[in-house]
């Protein structure tokens, strides 16, 4: 069973670190992904595509060790930090969208340095205090059992940790519920024809799988905190929720049709005869503009 379960992990992995590599060709390739509304997401890839790597390189080398365990915690938080910045950025760009465009650079950049921040001090005190307390460099790779190292797990770690996913967390919940309620009320308009109907079923479905998703990898990261998962299967279902996190938030109309100009180019000539250069990614299509 352990090795069928390895197996399946390391197809998993294998699988994500493709589908990773290949979002990030397609957003340096294609020029209407550079944007800042693209960013968030761009930054999402390229940190799961690391992640990826790193938990199937053995480290041999004790500095090395260290660098893995320090950033395989570090993406940990990031990969967090980045879905609620795109849940308060969605957020803004669906009910507040004039507010968004006028700080669009701000809310990005704000956003994203506050959890890259915390991400970097929390992962930076997990390893000091892991020494302090238990030896070993503050890293362990859980004798052997697993290939890559990680940082020892404290009383602090698990206090910290709870208190920056109830932190995310809430945020998270904050914003897709109040999204949800704002597309419910323009659906509701929209069916009586008070406004015209910008695909808002569409859009509430997104929101529902955004709520879904996020939730699961939430969820995911308390089950691990408080060990109430079964070890062997710990990385597989990591993996999984970064998968789901990099599908979600990358395969939409717009990568489906970069993809096709790419490798059909004749079938996106014929099927998106009318479509501009200068086409942008979209916020949610609001006709709210607070």
């Amino acid at each position: 069973m352990g090795d069928a379960i390895n197996i399946i992990t390391y197809i998993f992995n294998g699988f994500t670190i493709l589908i990773s590599f290949y979002l990030i060709f397609l957003y340096l390739k294609s020029s209407v992904f550079h944007q800042f509304q693209s960013f968030n997401v761009i930054i999402l890839s390229f940190v799961i595509f690391l992640d990826n790597i790193l938990r199937i390189i053995p480290m041999d080398v004790y500095i090395l060790r260290h660098i893995q365990a320090f950033l395989l915690t570090f993406f940990d938080k990031l990969i967090l930090a980045i879905i609620t910045s795109q849940a308060l950025i969605l957020y803004y760009g669906v009910c507040h969208t004039k507010l968004y465009y006028k700080r669009e650079k701000i809310l990005f950049l704000t956003s994203f340095l506050i959890g890259l921040l915390i991400s970097i001090v929390l992962s930076i005190l997990y390893i000091v205090i892991a020494n302090n307390e238990k030896g070993e460099g503050g890293i362990t790779n859980y004798d052997n059992s697993s290939i890559y190292f990680y940082v020892i797990g404290t009383d602090f770690k698990a206090l910290a940790d709870s208190i920056f996913n109830g932190v995310f967390l809430f945020f998270n919940l904050f914003f897709s519920i109040v999204l949800l309620i704002f597309i419910t009320r323009k659906r509701k308009q929209a069916s009586l024809g008070i406004i015209e109907d910008l695909d808002y079923g569409h859009h509430n479905l997104r929101i529902i799988l955004m709520f879904i998703v996020n939730s699961f990898m939430f969820v995911e990261s308390y089950l691990i905190i408080y060990d109430k998962m079964p070890y062997d299967i710990i990385d597989l279902i990591y993996l999984i929720s970064c998968l789901l996190v990099d599908l979600y938030y990358t395969i939409n109309k717009i990568i489906i049709k970069e993809t096709l100009k790419i490798f059909c180019k004749k079938y996106y000539d014929k099927k998106y005869p009318e479509i501009k250069k200068d086409e942008t990614i979209d916020m949610g299509d609001s006709d709210d503009d607070e």
